[in-house]
């Protein structure tokens, strides 16, 4: 009796099942490489930057220079009133304009930025983002206006988008603390004009001066993100303007920890969250 595996019309002249024989014409399964990747992801960014400048009649939605973002008056009243909070306070400076004023830089350095320009003056999605450092050294507060375009679930704003202003300010609180010890902390918020040692686009204070004729990285003098942990204790819903607030708790080594909130206008906590910078070791 012939074996039903080998003359049924699903199977071919070897046995195999003809399911399991890859068609002549089917597209390759191989995994695409990581410049295949970055080339697909620049054509979908080319394609949505094309709708949305179709969308808008021609010129994407809000998009405008960042000098004018960051001169746009507070979007709401409780946005006037946190900013107005710090604004007054003597024992706060507005820690973004200053570094940049006092490394010879303007806003128009933070092109790049996924704060101030991607989600800030391209899209106007994030409508203020203002950083406030204590005089002292101890603290870094971030006042952030959210408005639509970031939702997670519908009114509410993502997750990641709360994860991202905690992370950049943990950062400038990190940075800001650093100044401190090396001493240049007064130099930076009050000192002349400084030779720009910011790389385009970052979202981090200028680093320091490095020997003659070099510029020292603001990732080798300020560090990475190693850890960023993030407790959800409230909703974040769109148009709410929020109050971040971060310091360091402690050091260890080329290790440095941070803790901090946020809160809305009315003081209700919506998360508290801590995290880890890693300086990188030094040559040699």
């Amino acid at each position: 009796t012939p074996d039903p595996r080998r003359t049924s019309t699903v199977h071919g002249a070897r046995g195999t099942p003809a399911w399991r024989r890859p068609s002549p014409t089917a597209p390759s399964r191989r995994r695409p490489t990581p410049r295949r990747r970055c080339k697909e992801m620049r054509r979908v960014a080319a394609a949505a930057r094309l709708g949305a400048a179709v969308s808008a009649g021609g010129a994407a939605a809000y998009s405008m220079p960042l000098s004018d973002w960051f001169a746009q008056p507070a979007p709401s009243l409780e946005a006037e009133s946190l900013v107005s909070k710090f604004e007054r306070d003597p024992e706060w400076v507005n820690c973004t304009t200053k570094l940049l004023s006092g490394a010879g830089m303007d806003v128009d350095s933070l092109d790049g930025s996924v704060i101030f320009d991607t989600l800030g003056a391209r899209t106007n999605s994030i409508r203020l983002y203002q950083l406030y450092a204590k005089r002292d050294g101890t603290a870094v507060a971030g006042i952030a206006s959210l408005g639509s375009g970031l939702d997670g679930h519908p009114g509410i704003v993502h997750g990641g988008v709360t994860a991202l202003l905690f992370d950049n300010t943990f950062g400038w609180a990190n940075a800001i603390g650093l100044l401190k010890e090396r001493g240049a902390l007064a130099a930076a918020l009050h000192g002349p004009a400084k030779p720009a040692l910011m790389r385009r686009g970052s979202n981090s204070p200028p680093a320091a001066e490095g020997p003659p004729g070099q510029q020292v990285s603001s990732t080798s003098q300020f560090g990475f993100t190693a850890f960023l942990h993030i407790n959800y204790r409230a909703p974040v819903y769109a148009g709410t303007t929020v109050e971040l607030l971060c310091a360091l708790d402690r050091v260890e080594g080329r290790k440095r920890f941070l803790k901090g909130t946020m809160h809305d206008a009315t003081g209700t906590l919506l998360a508290d969250g801590d995290c880890l910078f890693v300086i990188p070791r030094g040559p040699g």
